[in-house]
């Protein structure tokens, strides 16, 4: 069983990023004006959403290729502007598509780490043709801007991949704990890299409706790009949601680039309601992309190492379960994602995702 749980020192590697902390400095919640402009949504809600997620194949019976992911995102509450001087207020500014006048703004900040490892994980030496050993340990900043129909995410990675990453260090100390083998070809890694990703993502609430008072049913499209030295595709899904007293959000996400929790649009959402606390839902959601680089299965970008041919198109395919209780919110998603390089074994890799989120 591989490991998902993130090495406290994994961090370290990060001094570096002191500009992103910086933007993401906190900044008062203010309420949008009472306009024709702002009508259609309501007023800022002084809640922010805290949200974990763990992904891992062991939910699917495998110890391979993407084997693990943690990530921990924190989204503020809902601003009318990004209210920051100076510098940072110049940089959100110049930002694209997170700028359009009269929507609610949030920052986000996330911490993440993935690990990625071959079919075979006992011998010393790994299969050539098999994915190659990586792990990946980021920070995440994150503007997103949105109203009750759309919203529009901009995010910024920055981490490291290799042995830096710690993934060795994590994937064998949990398999200590639970008394398994430990994976025995970490050595042959990706070497260190330092790691760097842009991400824009739009999502849609294209289809909203109450079929009662109790269910509904909504239909969210979602498009994307990401550029950077770790990862550059272009991507393209939707997530079709029924359920009880339904979430007025846009939809559950993996622990991917730009996902930073989901966060109330308007007080019928029963995290934030008075006269309902509970949600009971599924969904079904599909998402693919047209890779041009993944330095997962590339290999490093300015030095020679291990490497497969990758796929240009690939798909996840996905369904769950999700549930509301008062701020509370648990949603769980079995994946399968179609083969990502020409040599890989099985025609699908499958693992499931946990997220457990508050709004606080």
């Amino acid at each position: 069983m591989p490991a998902f749980l993130p090495c406290r020192s994994a961090w370290h590697s990060f001094t570096g990023l002191s500009l992103i902390l910086a933007l993401a400095a906190p900044v008062a919640a203010q309420e949008i004006p009472d306009n024709n402009d702002a009508s259609s949504f309501a007023l800022s809600r002084r809640v922010g959403v805290l949200t974990l997620y763990a992904e891992n194949d062991s939910f699917g019976g495998t110890d391979q290729n993407y084997t693990s992911g943690v990530k921990i995102s924190w989204l503020s509450e809902d601003l009318s502007s990004w209210e920051l001087t100076g510098l940072r207020q110049n940089v959100a500014e110049a930002l694209p598509f997170v700028n359009q006048p009269h929507t609610q703004k949030n920052f986000g900040l996330s911490i993440g780490q993935n690990i990625y490892s071959p079919q075979d994980t006992i011998s010393p030496v790994p299969d050539p043709t098999d994915r190659p050993y990586a792990g990946w340990s980021y920070l995440e900043l994150s503007f997103v801007s949105k109203n009750e129909d759309r919203v529009d995410i901009f995010s910024v990675q920055a981490g490291i991949v290799g042995p830096s990453s710690l993934a060795k260090n994590t994937q064998r100390a949990i398999h200590r704990l639970i008394n398994e083998d430990s994976p025995k070809g970490w050595s042959y890694q990706l070497r260190d890299e330092p790691g760097l990703n842009f991400i824009y993502e739009r999502r849609l609430r294209f289809y909203a409706r109450n079929f009662s008072d109790v269910l509904g049913f909504d239909f969210i499209p979602h498009g994307g790009v990401s550029v950077g030295n770790v990862q550059t595709h272009a991507n393209l899904g939707a997530t079709a949601r029924f359920g009880y007293h339904l979430p007025s959000d846009f939809g559950v996400a993996l622990a991917r680039g730009g996902s930073v929790g989901a966060a109330p649009v308007n007080d019928l959402d029963p995290r934030v309601a008075l006269n309902r606390n509970i949600s009971v839902f599924l969904f079904l959601a599909t998402d693919g992309r047209a890779v041009a680089r993944d330095i997962f299965l590339d290999g490093n970008t300015w030095r020679d190492g291990p490497s497969v041919d990758k796929r240009i198109l690939v798909a996840d395919v996905m369904g769950g379960i999700g549930a509301i209780a008062g701020r509370w919110q648990l949603t769980g998603t079995f994946v399968h994602r179609t083969r990502e390089f020409s040599t890989q074994p099985d025609a699908f890799t499958r693992f499931g995702s946990i997220t457990l989120s508050v709004a606080l």
